[in-house]
């Protein structure tokens, strides 16, 4: 499995890559410039190195943007880097929200949807992928409950979420900052701070996916324009779960841009295009014979059977297609930089 960055090179030989342009952790006022990239720029290490190579045209900055990027600090960067008059159209912006790009001008730089990220913990999970089919193969399911759904940590939408979901028994809810974990064991939310280890905390969890039906997913971003799909939906992916998806507005879009189905023959998928404002009120109540009403374990069998065609295409479709897709379309998008 290649490094993104070396497939950044194999494109563009001349190339500058700057791996994270913002301080991590995120603020509550968003992301903020790292005291590296401030350096950088306003040091003159870049003027050289354009001088040097843009003339020639195939000389380029590529600036990769950690995960929750709204369109507003896109908006900052273009005015950052306008302010220091170096030439946009030799430098790339790789940022994980797909379409965020309709925010900036037409005189900016270039922007490419590919998440580092995501594409590493694509890497991860692929090279577990033995253990990860056989600890969430079908026979393994015991259908306790009729949805899991994992939360770390508390944002407004989960907690507007857990207030209604968090009082059904046959749920499986955590609200792990506040206090509130899954009914069986999974990394603590201090264990998962101090490793940062997605696929460890998969596996942590699963007994808790191989109890459920379905799970509903409580992504990190719900009111942002552009969000991100994130791991969260990939471990219900991966674990063989059909999912409802607590998201940003036409989140289920988006993974059906990915490549992957959803699941309308099951679920009402009409909340995805609802306002924010009712959109978790709406999920709930176009679902509500799933959610508030337990099923029968033979119910749930049943339905898990009826499912299983999409289940498994998801689940193939992730581990044979998937990185290699995000690698190709970052490919693609780089010749289109190159031969622009």
């Amino acid at each position: 499995m290649k490094q993104w960055t070396d497939i950044i090179k194999e494109v563009f030989p001349v190339a500058y890559i700057l791996d994270s342009a913002f301080e991590y952790p995120i603020g509550d006022d968003g992301w903020r410039f790292t005291r590296e990239s401030e350096e950088i720029y306003r040091a003159g290490t870049l003027d050289t190195w354009f001088d040097y190579d843009y003339d020639w045209g195939k000389g380029h900055m590529f600036v990769n943007l950690q995960d929750m990027v709204t369109g507003d600090e896109l908006i900052k960067l273009h005015r950052f880097f306008k302010g220091l008059n170096y030439p946009l159209k030799y430098i790339t912006v790789l940022c994980w929200p797909l379409n965020i790009e309709k925010t900036l001008p037409k005189d900016s730089f270039n922007v490419i949807n590919f998440s580092s990220h995501q594409y590493e913990t694509w890497c991860t999970y692929k090279s577990a992928e033995d253990v990860l089919r056989e600890e969430f193969a079908h026979t393994k399911k015991t259908f306790e409950y009729n949805f899991v759904c994992p939360q770390r940590i508390y944002k407004p939408h989960r907690a507007a979420l857990h207030s209604v979901i968090g009082k059904y028994p046959h749920g499986n809810t955590s609200l792990q900052s506040k206090g509130i974990e899954l009914r069986y064991p999974s990394l603590s939310f201090q264990d998962y701070d101090n490793t940062y280890d997605n696929l460890s905390n998969l596996l942590a969890m699963k007994q808790n996916y191989n109890t459920a039906l379905f799970s509903i997913v409580s992504e990190s971003q719900y009111r942002e324009k552009y969000g991100i799909i994130t791991e969260k939906t990939f471990n219900s992916i991966v674990a063989g779960m059909p999912f409802l998806l607590c998201s940003h507005r036409f989140g289920l879009q988006d993974v059906n841009e990915y490549g992957f189905q959803t699941y309308p023959h099951f679920f009402d998928e009409h909340y995805d295009s609802i306002d924010n404002q009712v959109r978790i009120k709406f999920m709930l109540e176009l679902n509500k014979r799933l959610v508030a009403d337990k099923l029968t374990a033979v119910e749930m069998q049943t339905f898990y059977e009826d499912l299983s065609p999409t289940i498994e295409y998801n689940r193939d479709y992730f581990f044979d297609q998937f990185g290699d897709q995000l690698i190709s379309n970052l490919r693609r998008d780089l010749l289109n930089i190159w031969n622009g």
